[in-house]
């Protein structure tokens, strides 16, 4: 085979330990398979006897629920069986299909709910928890498939979300039937296409290579609301790469000149979205830079690194799973009280384009009193430029005022906001305003706002005769 292949067993079965697991095979059984290997030659035909013999046991379970455990096991197995990069392409093959095959059956038990998508560039599993619920897209990476992260997407619809787990071209049961698409958002918008009635919202959420591919969507597909990588790269220097990941693009793009091309345009696309960049402090891959520029160049951009995450960070999930899915829930919250509290906290960090994209076009802002800020303020535009950055600039720099929300109530779409403003006026006063906001929303956006405020406040501090 290649020289991939001549690398030792126990460092990459260490390194594909804590994935396995994560995905729902059982480390007993993962160290004892690994344990048996003597060269990586053995992996592919060790891991599909493994999801054989968990086919043997889903075909004698006594309990439908025993039945489909086993056969979401197998599916699993034959999975792993086809992350190296193997050019035996007919064993890769078979175990790719064995693993779908398999991951059918066993959803048809422990998730009837589940609805079998297709494309002529996807394959997808969609779950939703209501019609209208925020939808979920998982893009899978380098060697990654579907099948990998019906955990994860369990995790999301517990929380409310729909999902599409997806192989895209090259990728899980795809991997072997056609190359990598970089222009991931012709794949994203197929898959979309698909999906009976528009969700409510969408997001992405990019694994590894993914990262790279969900952020390539998002920068093109204007139906994406917020976006989350987790170890994705955003620039490739080919010649500095290890043969596991040479040897993978390879493979999946068809031939070296497509992998070099491939890798070539890998890079950190500007995006528009709210974006959660995450990297594990111990994912170090000679040749890959991290996820860091991608968050910096986004408008909304957030970085969080894992100290002492590995590559996927699944070595320490509590460290950030659960926190990051909330924080994905609530971005894609279109409900009138998410969208207020979300307006107001993009006020407080400066986050412009999310204040411009919580205004419906024709919204209207009125402000009290008799000051020269006292009017209707019609349209978003006038809203966000005239009215808000007008407003910004009465205070001196460096004092500009710190804003918080302190409560929110909502009934229908009609929601009532409290925050406070302090900050220090041109002339040196200092601001420190309560204010109060009645907010209609209608399909995710704010439409009009009545503000009510200590207007002999404002007149003191900003406006001094």
């Amino acid at each position: 085979m290649t020289a991939f292949f001549d690398e030792p067993v126990i460092p990459f079965a260490a390194a594909n330990r804590s994935r396995a697991i994560a995905a729902g095979i059982d480390p007993y059984q993962y160290d004892a398979v690994t344990a048996g290997l003597t060269t990586l030659h053995e992996w592919t035909d060790a891991f599909t006897r493994t999801g054989q013999e968990h086919l043997v046991l889903a075909e004698k379970a006594r309990l439908p629920r025993s039945a489909g455990e086993a056969f979401r096991d197998a599916a699993l197995w034959f999975h792993f069986a086809t992350v190296l990069p193997n050019p035996d392409l007919a064993a890769h093959g078979r175990a790719a299909d064995a693993s779908a095959d398999a991951l059918r059956r066993s959803l048809a038990v422990l998730a009837p709910d589940a609805e079998h998508l297709a494309g002529p560039d996807f394959t997808g599993v969609l779950r939703r928890p209501s019609p209208d619920a925020p939808l979920v897209v998982l893009v899978p990476g380098m060697n990654s498939g579907k099948v990998e992260f019906m955990p994860l997407a369990e995790a999301l619809v517990h929380r409310g979300l729909g999902v599409l787990a997806i192989d895209g071209p090259g990728q899980g049961e795809l991997a072997v039937r056609s190359t990598w698409e970089p222009d991931y958002q012709r794949v994203v918008a197929q898959a979309l296409d698909a999906v009976d009635g528009p969700p409510a919202a969408i997001g992405l959420v990019g694994l590894s290579m993914g990262g790279f591919l969900a952020s390539v969507a998002a920068r093109h597909e204007p139906r994406i609301g917020a976006v989350v990588t987790v170890s994705g790269p955003t620039a490739i220097t080919w010649d500095e790469l290890p043969p596991y990941v040479t040897e993978s693009f390879v493979l999946r793009t068809g031939g070296e000149a497509a992998a070099r091309e491939f890798a070539d345009r890998v890079t950190a696309p500007p995006l528009p979205q709210p974006l959660r960049v995450l990297d594990g402090g111990l994912d170090v891959i000679p040749g890959v830079a991290n996820g860091e520029e991608l968050a910096r160049r986004a408008a909304g951009g957030e970085y969080v690194l894992i100290p002492e995450g590995g590559h996927l960070l699944e070595n320490c999930r509590w460290a950030w799973l659960p926190e990051t899915l909330d924080w994905l829930a609530a971005r894609l919250d279109r409900g009138p009280a998410a969208v207020v509290t979300r307006y107001v906290e993009a006020v407080a960090s400066g986050d412009l384009d999310t204040i411009r994209a919580s205004f419906a076009d024709d919204a209207t802002w009125t402000y009290p009193g008799d000051l020269p800020l006292t009017g209707t303020w019609k349209g978003r535009d006038a809203i966000v430029d005239d009215f808000l950055g007008g407003a910004g600039q009465l205070f001196e720099p460096g004092g500009e005022p710190k804003v918080a929300l302190t409560n929110v109530v909502a009934d229908g779409d009609q929601v009532v906001a409290e925050w406070t403003s302090r900050g220090t006026a041109r002339g040196g006063a200092a601001y420190d305003n309560p204010c109060l906001g009645v907010f209609t929303v209608r399909d995710g956006r704010i439409t009009s706002v009545r503000e009510y405020t200590d207007t002999q406040h404002v007149e003191r501090t900003l406006f001094p005769s």
